[in-house]
């Protein structure tokens, strides 16, 4: 699952607009994120297996450490518990932004469970392992990943905040762009090792959560109209 992940950052940032849409972006990956900083340490470990499934060619043959249910839900307390103790001059409705960003680390899990194969732990290498298997059609993976970007996006425009309006624009121009690399990934040549694609993971990471901030900067307040002279 890739535009998923973002589709949820999307309609969460509808749910508590003050929430940073950065923020959220690093949330729904933060698994994916740790998952590619474990794999580059050794701690976890994929292959890269052309045609395994259609829609992906990873083996993902140990990682519980960032991708059990356990692991998850853990990750996503202590992320929680990070965004709660950062200091902010605005106090109000910080539980609930708090408790959005831990419903994004969760949720990484869970439309992960609709995607993978049997793979993901439940709790260690050896527990009960689950999924559902959507990554077996290349049809019915590109149209439940952009249903639910669009269904994001959707959301988050559909009825915007007064108090914090998003740019619909820019909103529309990240969704593209979010849709446009997950094709590639998806048509494009399969990754040359699995340092390159970690590597890769967490640079286009950066970049994306570069481009949320920009998305989600607030537009100028109009100039107020000059008093005439007397």
């Amino acid at each position: 699952m890739f535009l998923g992940h973002f589709g949820v950052a999307f309609a969460l940032k509808r749910a508590e607009p003050r929430t940073s849409l950065g923020t959220l972006f690093v949330a729904v990956q933060w698994v994916d994120i740790l998952w590619a900083i474990f794999l580059l340490l050794g701690w976890e470990q994929v292959d890269i297996t052309p045609g395994l499934t259609p829609a992906s060619p990873l083996d993902f043959l140990d990682y519980p450490l960032s991708h059990s249910l356990f692991a998850a839900l853990v990750w996503a307390g202590l992320f929680g518990a990070a965004y709660y103790s950062w200091p902010t001059p605005d106090t109000s409705r910080h539980l609930k932004r708090t408790l959005v960003v831990m419903v994004a680390v969760a949720s990484h899990w869970f439309l992960d469970l609709l995607a993978h194969t049997p793979d993901l732990p439940l709790l260690g290498n050896d527990s009960t392992k689950v999924g559902l298997g959507l990554w077996q059609s290349l049809p019915a993976t590109v149209a439940v990943e952009t249903l639910f970007l669009a269904g994001g996006v959707f959301i988050l425009l559909r009825r915007p905040s007064r108090q914090h309006p998003p740019r619909p624009a820019r909103i529309l121009l990240l969704a593209g762009l979010l849709l446009g690399l997950y094709l590639v990934s998806v048509f494009g040549p399969v990754p040359s090792s699995v340092s390159q694609m970690a590597w890769t993971a967490l640079a286009g990471g950066a970049v994306l959560l570069a481009l949320a901030i920009w998305a989600d900067r607030p537009a100028p307040a109009p100039a107020s109209p000059a008093k005439p002279k007397r």
